[in-house]
């Protein structure tokens, strides 16, 4: 195996508009970018960078300017179990993406309320669609990046159809998902501190 230098990958991101209209049919996009910054492509397997699934996961922190308090937001855990070993694990191809050097490569999912049906929950809690909760027409607000994430587990050089299909074979789904340390190379984190905070309000 290559001895690999951890990548310089950095991350920016933006919400587009900026006022959250509650008579909107479409919520604002929130866009995660990442840039490689090495000398050569990368390919990593996007299992924790989901802007909708960082949502769900409470991963960003709303502040409500207006009433000087953090708004809170319903959060869902994730389990992933690891399947029986005589169940098949598909390689989730759609999971890879190229990161090219310089060029931003992006992740979007609405910030609104989602409209897709709740989930069922346990009896003692309420259904409630996921998305983002607590906002306030005529309040203005700040988005920052909470912690814990901004972690990309698995890795590899090149572009993606030449590393799911390597010489050796195509990718092993089960490998790929769940057996951690079968990984190319350790993983990296980048830098979510270096996110600047957003500024947002609410109108009708």
């Amino acid at each position: 195996m290559e001895q690999a230098l951890q990548p310089e990958v950095s991350a920016e991101w933006s919400l587009d508009p900026t006022a959250h209209s509650f008579s909107s049919n479409t919520s604002p996009t929130l866009t995660l970018f990442l840039t490689n910054h090495s000398d050569r492509p990368i390919t990593i397997y996007n299992e924790y960078l989901v802007p909708s699934k960082l949502l769900a996961e409470g991963a960003f922190i709303i502040f409500d300017l207006t009433d000087d308090t953090e708004v809170q937001q319903l959060k869902t855990r994730f389990c992933d179990f690891v399947p029986p070993t005589n169940v098949h694990v598909p390689l989730r191809d759609s999971m890879f993406h190229t990161l090219y050097p310089g060029t931003p490569v992006s992740f979007i999912a609405p910030f609104g309320i989602s409209r897709s049906p709740p989930r069922p929950s346990l009896p003692h809690q309420p259904l409630r669609p996921r998305g983002v909760h607590g906002l306030e027409i005529g309040h203005e607000y700040l988005l920052r990046p909470g912690q814990g994430w901004g972690w990309v587990r698995w890795w590899e050089y090149g572009e993606k159809d030449e590393v799911i299909n390597p010489p050796t074979g195509k990718l092993d789904g089960r490998t790929v998902a769940y057996k951690h340390s079968k990984a190319p190379h350790p993983g990296f984190r980048f830098n979510i501190e270096a996110l600047p905070a957003i500024n947002f309000n609410c109108v009708e």
